[in-house]
């Protein structure tokens, strides 16, 4: 949590500013400490130079002695300074110093070193003021063991003057303002430490806001949006980081539809890839006997192996019903292939489902006799419904050979609808051995066979369940196969009413 702080931004912005306000104030006070004094000095000598001027004005007018006293009381009234004015002749004439002072006579004599100079003395030795001469400096009186300022100086009317002001109590100035300037400092950098801290969440605050922002953009997260309060570059930043959000997740949007396009046509390739590779097996292993057939019955022709005619017949026979057999499978394979691949469009159309059937079944009746199977079907009235006639005709025709080659001898096969709502369901079934249970999902798949044995038998090739579930899923509707305990029922459904297919 510490090292989290410590590399916080908050952090070092306020530091950052602490350090600079610290060496600003504390440069200041130094600044303060090489010039507090010399301004100190500056402020009394001007002070002193003003009550000089003053009190030559005072004893340059004619007033009488308790008007004098009265002015330059007012005049020791503004500060700290000591004033004795002397005349060579009279004496002393005004003074604010105890007379057992021994300031007085350490200001006596002080004063005394003016008598006798001349006006070219004092041009020479003393600053010419705006109403006299006078002197300013610093002094160490050795009576007194302390450090003075006095300003002495002769007056217009000849008088002499002096004026002093205690160093001590000038250094102690200095040293109080000093003090208070380096506690004003030391309050000033604790309160603006906690001010900055503070204020800078007003700067830090919007700016780790864009952080998660980014962050959650890095993970794909485009909802969170930047406040954009601020009117300044933060708020520029904040409206970037939005905009950027915005073109990112449109742009992101983009690429994973395009990735799902991609993804779907590389799945449809990978799986034309696996169909055609499965094609390719079934139909060389479907190929393979009936070719093979062809092959030695046509090389027996040839070699004239029997010569009586009825031989050739058998010959000729087996090698036009192998041939039909090829060409009926290919057939069918082109037509599921159209019905998987989505070449063919169905024709949606309103027939007669009854009569559809009726014809089927009369047509079939030739393959009913030889096993002395009978079929049942007990409908009549029209029933009409929604698909595509040539392709239902070939799921009932697919469904009902089936159904009649692989019933026993003497069997049935019953053909039975069930109406449910707008939908009606035709039922194939056909007595005999019931499919595996776990064949039932498989048996829908080219080239599969339960019994490969039979299928050979009756010039089955496994492809017309498949025809018929590519042509029902073209339609939507449902389809399927279910045991009973005494045969296979397949069925398929229709809609009496007509509906969109691609809404299915």
């Amino acid at each position: 949590m510490i090292k989290k702080i410590k590399h916080s931004l908050r952090f070092k912005l306020t530091m950052l500013l602490m350090i600079i306000m610290t060496l600003t104030i504390f440069g200041s006070i130094g600044i303060t400490l090489l010039s507090v004094k010399t301004y100190f000095v500056g402020k009394l000598k001007n002070r002193m130079i003003n009550a000089y001027n003053d009190v030559n004005v005072i004893f340059s007018n004619d007033l009488d002695a308790s008007s004098k006293s009265e002015a330059l009381s007012k005049i020791v009234a503004r500060g700290d300074i000591t004033i004795l004015v002397l005349d060579a002749k009279d004496g002393m004439q005004y003074t604010n110093i105890n007379e057992q002072s021994k300031m007085l006579e350490s200001m006596q004599a002080l004063a005394a070193l003016l008598e006798g100079k001349d006006e070219n003395d004092l041009s020479e030795l003393f600053i010419n003021g705006q109403t006299g001469y006078y002197q300013f400096n610093k002094n160490y009186d050795t009576s007194m063991n302390a450090d003075f300022y006095d300003l002495t100086g002769v007056l217009d009317d000849g008088s002499l003057i002096a004026l002093r002001s205690s160093g001590a109590r000038l250094n102690e100035n200095v040293k109080i303002t000093l003090q208070l300037y380096m506690y004003v400092g030391v309050f000033a950098i604790v309160i603006g430490c906690i001010a900055m801290f503070v204020a800078s969440s007003f700067y830090v605050r919007p700016i780790h806001e864009m952080a998660v922002a980014a962050k959650k953009m890095s993970q794909l997260d485009f909802d969170t949006r930047v406040s954009t309060k601020h009117q300044d570059e933060i708020g520029e930043l904040g409206e970037s980081i939005n905009s950027m959000s915005k073109e990112l997740e449109s742009t992101i949007s983009e690429l994973k539809t395009a990735n799902v396009r991609l993804s779907k046509d590389i799945e449809k390739k990978n799986q034309i890839d696996e169909m055609r590779k499965e094609f390719l097996s079934h139909v060389s292993h479907e190929l393979k006997t009936p070719i093979a057939l062809i092959q030695g019955y046509a090389e027996g022709l040839k070699e004239n192996i029997f010569d009586d005619p009825e031989s050739k017949d058998f010959y000729c026979e087996v090698i036009m019903d192998e041939a039909d057999r090829m060409n009926t499978m290919v057939k069918k394979l082109m037509a599921l292939n159209e019905l998987e691949f989505g070449v063919d469009k169905i024709n949606m159309e309103r027939f007669d489902l009854i009569e559809l059937m009726k014809n089927i079944n009369h047509s079939s009746e030739i393959l009913l006799q030889p096993n002395e199977q009978h079929l049942i079907f007990n409908y009549n009235e029209p029933l009409y419904v929604w698909g595509d006639e040539f392709m239902i005709e070939e799921v009932y025709t697919n469904y009902l050979t089936n159904a009649i080659h692989h019933a026993p001898d003497g069997g049935k096969v019953e053909i039975f609808l069930e109406e449910t709502g707008k939908i009606v369901r035709v039922n194939v079934f056909n007595e005999g051995n019931p499919i595996p249970e776990d064949e039932l999902e498989k048996i829908w798949i080219k080239f599969y066979k339960v019994d490969k044995a039979r299928t050979r038998e009756y010039g089955g090739s496994g492809i017309g369940l498949s025809i018929v579930a590519a042509t029902m899923k073209l339609h939507g509707r449902k389809y399927g196969a279910y045991n009973r305990s005494d045969g296979v029922v397949f069925y398929f459904e229709l809609e009496k009413e007509y509906k969109n297919v691609e809404e299915t």
